[in-house]
């Protein structure tokens, strides 16, 4: 039997289309501005980057821009309600978080380690490769669960437990080697910035059962409707 391939729809790759020209102006319009007048951004501080006499291109800062906002869309709100949502199942972790904003940090880590939102990743061997009770000949493309490296019982003590002032792991949620995750500093400051916004403004949150759906997503994982109910939100 012949493989069958959906064709794209043209409708679909003429939306694509025009959201990547967009994208493209947007940036390049913003450039324009920051190389002007810089800021305290990112942006210009990409600008400003050099190495050895060179700086990126428009082309290379356009396409920087675009991964870091669309790859880190969708994963960095997926680690954030992954997040809450493990404080919520776990009030004295988040009375502990409440109590002590510097735990933040180890509250993001933990979340990446215990409930990753991105669950596996791909790798092309390079060369035969042993792994486990399997031999991966060269060139076969590996599937890797980055989700499962996290509850290693060798690698983690009491591994289905979320404790925010577990030391500082190894945990694989950002992957490893040269295709680290671009963003993983970006992603890790978000995080951490708004767990310490929900700790501190968020009174007597409580989890709606009820109010939770999963995205229909084989690889990202994080909530499509996280319903919480809460007494107030403390001004800034």
């Amino acid at each position: 039997m012949q493989p069958q391939f959906l064709a794209p729809d043209p409708a679909s790759v003429a939306t694509a289309q025009q959201a990547r020209l967009e994208f493209a102006d947007y940036f390049r319009e913003l450039i324009a501005a920051r190389r002007a007048r810089p800021a305290d951004d990112l942006l210009s501080e990409l600008i400003r980057a050099e190495d050895d006499g060179q700086r990126l291109s428009e082309a290379e800062l356009i396409a920087t821009c675009v991964l870091l906002l669309v790859a880190g869309h969708e994963t960095t709100v997926g680690l954030i309600s992954n997040a809450i949502l493990a404080l919520l199942r776990h009030p004295d972790q988040l009375a502990a978080l409440r109590a002590d904003p510097g735990l933040a940090g180890g509250a993001v880590e933990e979340t990446l380690r215990y409930d990753a939102p991105v669950q596996l990743t791909g790798r092309v061997a390079r060369g035969v490769m042993q792994v486990g009770g399997v031999t991966a000949p060269d060139g076969a493309v590996l599937l890797l669960l980055l989700a499962a490296t996290g509850r290693d019982p060798d690698a983690f003590a009491d591994p289905d437990r979320f404790d925010i002032r577990r030391a500082p792991g190894t945990h694989l949620a950002f992957a490893a080697g040269p295709h680290f995750c671009l963003g993983a500093p970006l992603a890790r400051l978000e995080a951490t910035i708004a767990l310490q916004a929900f700790a501190a403004r968020v009174t007597d949150p409580e989890l709606d059962p009820a109010g939770l759906a999963y995205k229909p997503n084989l690889n990202l994982r994080g909530p499509e409707r996280l319903a919480v109910s809460c007494r107030g939100i403390r001004a800034r």
